[in-house]
């Protein structure tokens, strides 16, 4: 049966039941009260009957049958009441509805309460041929009972009177249940609406299916609705960021991660955020894209947010990285070496052998003072290989690279990694040189120092300068000065240094000046 027919029936039976249910004791309890009611009516009759002195005389004295019938039924023809029986002690009737029921013993039983001990009450009589409700009341003479009255009331006239009762009752308890089920058809239409038209096997299928989807892909996905709260994460997500099942429902930011608090303030701001690379600790870099959830009203409903974790395509990068770096180094120290030959060449041509000599010293000298800053004072073999590739390549551009002699670099601090100031020295020198290299006395000095406190990374050039402008969202991503390219440099350089807990300054004097200190035990902000 279909999901829909189930609702309708399953609502029908339920309003059948609670209206069938209400209307059965609705209808028992007006009988029992229009019952009691007539009871009592019933008994104040009887009560007025035993109270008038010529019954009382008369049944006390001469016993005369056509006095009190006379009496007593001309009182029950101006009432509703079927019956009024006057009768002795011994049960003999002195008034009945027929003349021929007179002088004749009562015999439909419940009189005895009343003739044997003088009580008055009200009882129900239903039996086969009769079924009424009666009220009995001692009859009393010069303080001696001398018979009683009993007030009779046919129960097809309760029953009319309960009928009159509740015939509006029966209006609206059937109008109820005709809405009820009109309305139980309306509701599951729209609960089959509200779900695409799907019945609950379709709808679990999906769910499975969609679980199993979302489960196996490698990216991680971590949702959250309008007030913060997971609502979901793959198996992707709950590696890297450690979630367990209990953790749905949590607000998301009671975890205090940098990915988690951009999600939620994504979610306060209403700004989507796409492919932005994020460093959750040493080791480990993300591209996080944060999706706005709206429904048909446009209205945000929570925030959707995927990841994936680029630290195996950085490692691959990396390598990939270095060669193309050598590669350029090369090609840049055989374009420099193809000059200074030239130049040789064209002096010994000329026979200047002394010019030629004194040049091969000075080029040999060049060499070995970048070759021995380097080799005593960098100790990193990735960072010393990266400033003598920038070196041969400030050197075709025709600019002068410097590495301070004062530079000294015996450890990395334990919050950022060898390739993450590469990356930080690469993208300053880099934007150092297309700064310069239209100046014809291009100049760049480097220094590195590291000491117990941490390192300090200090870089500048004579170049014209960042105007005020590009100063105030320098380290926003796709701000750039130069055509083509993506604005990325300086806010990765940014976040690395952010996320090690260090600090970075833009200093304007003469040129630019990049002043970054990354301390020895930063705390990290992945954290």
């Amino acid at each position: 049966m279909k999901l829909q027919y189930k609702i309708t029936l399953f609502m029908t039976i339920i309003l059948i039941v609670l209206i069938g249910g209400i209307g059965f004791l609705t209808y028992q309890q007006v009988q029992d009260t229009v019952e009691t009611q007539m009871g009592n009516n019933a008994m104040d009759l009887a009560v007025t009957v035993a109270s008038i002195d010529i019954i009382q005389e008369t049944l006390g004295t001469t016993k005369d049958y056509r006095v009190i019938q006379d009496t007593v039924e001309d009182l029950r023809e101006k009432t509703r009441f079927q019956y009024i029986i006057v009768m002795d002690m011994e049960g003999i009737k002195y008034s009945y509805p027929y003349e021929n029921g007179l002088g004749k013993k009562y015999r439909s039983g419940g009189e005895k309460r009343v003739l044997e001990k003088g009580q008055s009450y009200v009882s129900a009589d239903r039996n086969v041929l009769i079924s009424a409700i009666r009220a009995f009341v001692p009859i009393y003479y010069n303080d001696r009972q001398v018979g009683a009255v009993l007030v009779g009331l046919l129960t097809d006239t309760v029953y009319k009177e309960i009928s009159a009762y509740l015939f509006n009752f029966r209006v609206t308890v059937i109008s109820g249940l005709i809405i009820g089920i009109i309305g139980a058809w309306a509701l599951s239409h729209t609960i089959k609406k509200t779900i695409f038209g799907l019945e609950p096997r379709e709808i679990a299928l999906l769910l499975g299916e969609r679980d199993l989807v979302l489960h196996s892909l490698r990216n991680g996905i971590l949702s959250i609705n309008q007030e913060g709260k997971i609502t979901f994460f793959n198996k992707a997500a709950r590696e890297v960021f450690g979630f367990e099942d209990k953790d749905k429902g949590r607000n998301i930011s009671e975890f205090n991660f940098t990915y988690t608090n951009q999600i939620m303030n994504v979610l306060k701001t209403g700004k989507a955020i796409y492919n932005q690379e994020m460093k959750i600790c040493p080791d480990k870099t993300l591209l996080c894209s944060h999706k706005l959830l709206k429904n048909h009203k446009a209205e945000v409903i929570g925030v959707v947010s995927s990841f994936q974790d680029l630290t195996e395509v950085k490692q691959m990068a990396e390598e990939l990285t270095g060669i193309k770096k050598m590669t350029n180094a090369l090609r840049a120290q055989n374009h420099e070496f193809m000059n200074k030959l030239h130049t040789i060449s064209g002096l010994m041509q000329l026979g200047e052998y002394d010019k030629a000599v004194d040049y091969i010293s000075y080029i040999s000298q060049q060499r070995n003072e970048i070759l021995g800053v380097l080799s005593k004072k960098i100790k990193s073999d990735h960072i010393s290989g990266l400033l003598l590739a920038k070196y041969n390549k400030a050197m075709e551009s025709r600019i002068d690279l410097e590495i301070d002699p004062s530079s000294s670099l015996e450890e990395i601090p334990k919050s950022i990694t060898e390739d993450e100031i590469c990356s930080i020295i690469g993208n300053l020198i880099e934007n150092a040189i297309d700064e310069l290299i239209k100046n014809e006395d291009g100049k760049i000095v480097v220094r590195l120092n590291s000491d117990n406190e941490g390192l300090n990374i200090w870089v500048k050039d004579n170049g014209p300068g960042i105007s005020r402008e590009i100063r105030e969202r320098i380290f926003d991503r796709g701000t750039t000065t130069k055509p083509g390219n993506r604005g990325l440099g300086l806010s990765i350089v940014k976040e690395i240094v952010d996320c090690a807990g260090g600090r970075i300054k833009l200093i304007q004097d003469n040129g630019t000046i990049w002043d970054i200190f990354i301390p020895k035990e930063g705390e990290k902000s992945y954290d």
